[in-house]
């Protein structure tokens, strides 16, 4: 069809008159057939071709076709008649705008391919509209002749593609960082010295299988490698209480990868560069109507909130992607870091709720931390009595160990304001993290905040000491609380899993073009099984200037409070948490747009009292993140 209509574009207009139009208006004449026609336009040599497309030397030369124009109307009145451009819902121009001569060939070019159709088709064509695309043909001759001529060498180069394609269905995307990154002002608090924290040059790749069956569904396939430790920080001097007084005593720990110093680009399945499959999960549209429509996801592998609940924080977060904010903290709300792993989800748009609210979606799901490990769970040895939990590690599966729930109401209000609503259910178990997105190792928030219960009591086993002058534990315990076998030993963290209910809400201005601002905060309240019931907070917000000094660049700076732990009802937890001192981060970057597949961010974190306690030292992170993408 494509070569036929290149083929019509020149035919002389005697030829073209004579056979469409030679009987009434309304029809074409009896004497002269459709196939006759056709038969007409395939016997056309390439006369004139080479001349007609030396005519067009730039586009430089050629002038806009301006809606006053007699051309312009008269393909407007085909467009409209014959529904020659289907992009437009209405078949019309937009606006009345002037459009480039190319713009205006191609549009040409469309209504000469569907009046040829109606030809084949023996349907009747209208003699004014055959003279009016006859006139057009001439008066665009060289256009039609040149924009014929790069067709051709497009199809060639599709065709080369198409041959030489990795898939017919799936395509190839990848992310690759490199950060240079250094820490300053943290120090041991038992004895202020400097800790051996270094800089360090740490990188991230992911290459990701994006592969489509239907155009509608996606099925995402992701493999991923990092080297990104996280820094180090020093366990806060907390009170324990000691149960043969039952006065509060001192502890001190040694240093550890502190959650609140975590970046983006340290979200990687480990940390030598070992190559894994992070990511497995499909997603697939529903339509239930005009009003309704649900985008359902399916998370075999590494599901987590974020890649199918909107965040509400634009320019900073990338979906743990190298193209937003430095930290985890800054990038989302910590709520959406409360669960993750296997398990579905969906968002419903509420059409009907749209001329009311703006686009309005609501969002559901479920994932599972360990859905995949069918095991059911055990003992464990408590390294500060020798003897096991009185809670056992948790179970397993998709609906016995750990899970999240969650439900959220996202709307946008005038185009401005987007609003969202969100709410967690979720129980983790003992010895993983609560902001873990599903795993063991919580990656914002405070240690304390996260509830870890190897991660605290190993620290407090192995750490610095008890009491003052510090002693190791093992040696409190046998030689001041009369042994692990009789008397009263100190046991601070022994509890069972952990029970949440979150709520959080989420905002974003679009002030102007050139001017964001985002806020989120949220509230958990976390039940110790066996033990207490206590609070946990966060909160944020800042400011993004899109496309500062280059487009593509985002200056940002966010300001918050990281999660932190308070409110615990009675003391058989056995520690008191310190709380006064809010583990307050401040972020300032910039990312600088070099080209389309490479951006620079450098950049700088001040987190004060990183681990809620008085006694902790500020601490200062600088990075240089270079992101390639393709």
């Amino acid at each position: 069809m494509l070569k036929l209509s290149w083929k019509s574009l020149l035919v002389s207009p005697a030829v073209i008159g004579a056979a469409l139009v030679a009987g009434a208006a309304n029809a074409a004449p009896d004497n002269v057939t459709n196939a006759q026609v056709l038969d007409q336009l395939d016997q056309y040599t390439a006369e004139g071709q080479s001349s007609a497309i030396d005519q067009v030397t730039s586009v430089s030369e050629l002038r806009d076709v301006q809606p006053t124009a007699w051309a312009y109307e008269a393909l407007k009145s085909l467009v409209e008649r014959y529904g020659c451009i289907v992009g437009y819902p209405d078949r019309t121009f937009r606006g009345d705008r002037a459009l480039s001569r190319w713009e205006f060939a191609a549009g040409l070019n469309a209504c000469m391919n569907v009046m040829e159709r109606l030809i084949q088709e023996n349907v009747a064509v209208l003699r004014e509209d055959i003279d009016k695309l006859k006139r057009l043909m001439q008066e665009f001759e060289a256009e039609l002749a040149a924009l014929g001529a790069r067709v051709d060498n497009l199809e060639a180069r599709t065709s080369f593609l198409e041959d030489h394609q990795f898939s017919t269905t799936t395509k190839l995307t990848g992310e690759v960082i490199f950060a240079p990154t250094a820490i300053f002002g943290t120090k041991k608090t038992l004895n202020n010295q400097t800790d051996n924290n270094q800089a360090v040059f740490q990188n991230r790749v992911r290459l990701q299988f994006n592969t489509s069956f239907s155009g509608e569904d996606l099925l995402v396939t992701r493999l991923a490698a990092g080297n990104g430790n996280r820094f180090k920080s020093f366990y806060p001097t907390q009170n324990v209480i000691d149960p043969e007084t039952g006065n509060p005593i001192g502890i001190v720990g040694d240093y550890y990868e502190s959650p609140t110093f975590t970046q983006v680009h340290q979200l990687s399945p480990g940390d030598n560069n070992n190559v894994a499959v992070d990511w497995l999960a499909y997603y697939v549209p529903l339509d239930l109507g005009e009003n309704f429509r649900l985008n359902n996801y399916i998370a075999a592998w590494g599901g987590i909130w974020d890649d199918f609940v909107p965040t509400l924080n634009p320019y900073f977060d990338d979906y743990t992607g190298g193209k937003g904010s430095l930290s985890q903290f800054t990038a989302q709300n910590p709520i959406y870091s409360i669960g993750g792993g296997t398990g579905i989800g969906t968002s419903l748009e509420l059409g009907f709720l749209s001329n009311l609210l703006g686009p309005t979606s609501l969002s559901l799901g479920y994932l599972a931390s360990t859905g995949n490990n069918p095991s059911s769970g055990g003992s464990v040895t408590n390294p500060a009595t020798g003897n096991n939990y009185d809670f056992s590690s948790g179970g397993n599966g998709l609906f016995n160990g750990g899970y999240s729930a969650l439900a959220q109401i996202t709307t946008n209000i005038f185009d401005r304001v987007s609003l969202g609503f969100t709410y967690v259910n979720a129980y983790t178990t003992p010895d993983a993290a609560i902001f873990g997105k599903g795993g063991t190792q919580g990656i914002v928030g405070t240690t304390a905040a996260n509830l870890n219960r190897s991660e605290l009591n190993d620290d407090f086993v192995n750490g610095l000491g008890v009491g003052a002058p510090p002693v190791d534990a093992a040696t409190y315990n046998n030689n001041v609380s009369g042994g692990s076998t009789s008397g009263n030993v100190i046991n601070p963290y022994d509890f069972g899993g952990k029970q949440t209910n979150s709520y959080g809400v989420q905002m974003a201005w679009n002030i102007a073009d050139w001017l964001s601002f985002s806020a989120y905060g949220s509230y958990t309240n976390v039940t110790l099984i066996g033990k207490d019931n206590g609070d946990i907070w966060t909160y944020g917000g800042g400011f993004a200037f899109p496309d500062l000094g280059k487009e593509g660049n985002v200056l940002g700076i966010f300001a918050g409070v990281q999660p932190y732990v308070s409110g615990f009802t009675n003391n058989t937890l056995g520690t008191t948490f310190v709380t006064t001192a809010n583990p307050l981060q401040v972020e300032l970057f910039y990312k600088y747009q070099l080209t389309d597949n490479l951006s620079i961010t450098p950049g700088v974190i001040w987190i004060s009292k990183p681990e809620q306690t008085t006694n902790a030292t500020d601490a200062f992170i600088g990075t240089v993140r270079g992101t390639f993408t393709f």
